[in-house]
């Protein structure tokens, strides 16, 4: 595959915003970003689109939501904007010639809408309401038990910190080119979300086409690729064959856990978070066997991004869960390293 269709892209995002000229980013003060939304709303139609979007879902994942006509007609007339403009077209004609979008913009319009607006569910239960999709997880964000997953753009964040209901607790940025990847600890709505990235001052658009080429196109389930003279790796992660989660990552970030180990919890909890993560595994083809360090490093950084988890439900004890449920085995091969192997996935 071309590598230079991700800078062709970083170099089509016409609408992106100029820091300094059309924004500003305070890392210390008590608000991010300064912003005129009326600004926006009036000279980028896509701006305007996508920020009629934000209030049209239900934040928890475990509530019922029922998608509404004016819903689908938002979605529609986001993608329609988002179709007319050089940075999509890109996309489309790349994806397209590779034989991974149909050649009519309709059949791309419908593809698009299909892969980010489908409503499905993000936890393992049968009678689990579909009140997620993969718009609304990457880039509206939604809560869990407690807790902010997804929520990975720059826009939907101003918007809620304009509204009042961001408390950010730490965050760290770093240019790339005339833009910018910001990492961020925050409280939404009483909720935290901790190493959260996301571009700041690209388009909607550069987005949505960035995470369609990656899905569609890229190496898996990251992408590593260069903008703004950073090396920087996209994450597209596939959740029940949907686009479960997407977002950049700087390949110098530190995404150490720091969750104990040790905490007592529910069996029900652990059992049903257990179930939920050999799910994931199962979808994302990993297995049926793997060092118990690769192990929970994936469900500490890629699974909890992607689906969240509840609260108080630390790697040890899941396992420890699934061993006892007949699930999954832990031996110790020749080289003392401790391997995993799943005896029954869900």
């Amino acid at each position: 595959m071309p590598s230079d269709i991700y800078s062709t892209l970083w170099a089509l995002d016409h609408n992106r915003l100029e820091r300094g000229v059309d924004y500003d980013v305070n890392l210390c003060g008590q608000r991010l970003f300064t912003l005129k939304r009326r600004t926006l709303e009036s000279r980028i139609p896509t701006y305007k689109a996508f920020l009629n979007l934000l209030d049209d879902y239900e934040a928890d994942v475990d509530q019922p939501e029922e998608v509404t006509e004016k819903e689908q007609n938002d979605a529609r007339a986001f993608l329609n904007r988002c179709l007319e403009t050089e940075v999509m077209k890109e996309a489309h004609a790349f994806l397209a010639e590779e034989g991974c979008a149909p050649e009519g913009k309709r059949g791309f319009k419908d593809m698009l809408y299909k892969m980010w607006f489908t409503s499905y569910t993000r936890t393992h239960n049968d009678r689990a309401q579909r009140s997620s999709s993969a718009f609304e997880h990457t880039f509206v964000g939604e809560t869990r038990c407690g807790h902010v997953i997804g929520f990975h753009n720059w826009l939907r964040l101003y918007d809620e910190e304009r509204r009042g209901n961001i408390r950010h607790k730490g965050c760290r940025c770093c240019d790339c080119d005339d833009r910018i990847i910001l990492t961020i600890d925050f409280d939404w709505k009483g909720k935290s979300k901790t190493r959260d990235s996301f571009f700041v001052g690209t388009s909607p658009e550069f987005e949505l086409a960035l995470y369609t080429v990656c899905f569609l196109a890229g190496d898996g389930a990251k992408t590593e690729v260069e903008l703004g003279g950073e090396r920087v790796t996209i994450a597209t992660y596939k959740l029940n064959g949907q686009i479960g989660s997407c977002y950049p990552i700087l390949q110098e970030q530190d995404l150490s856990d720091t969750e104990s180990d040790t905490e007592d919890e529910s069996d029900d909890n652990l059992s049903a978070e257990g179930l939920d993560f050999l799910e994931y595994l199962e979808d994302q083809n990993i297995g049926p066997e793997m060092g118990k360090r690769r192990l929970k490093g994936i469900y500490e950084d890629d699974y909890t991004e992607s689906c969240g988890r509840r609260s108080r439900t630390p790697f040890s004890q899941v396992l420890f869960t699934l061993k006892k449920e007949g699930k999954v085995e832990v031996h110790i091969n020749n080289d003392g390293v401790d391997i995993v192997t799943i005896l029954e996935h869900t």
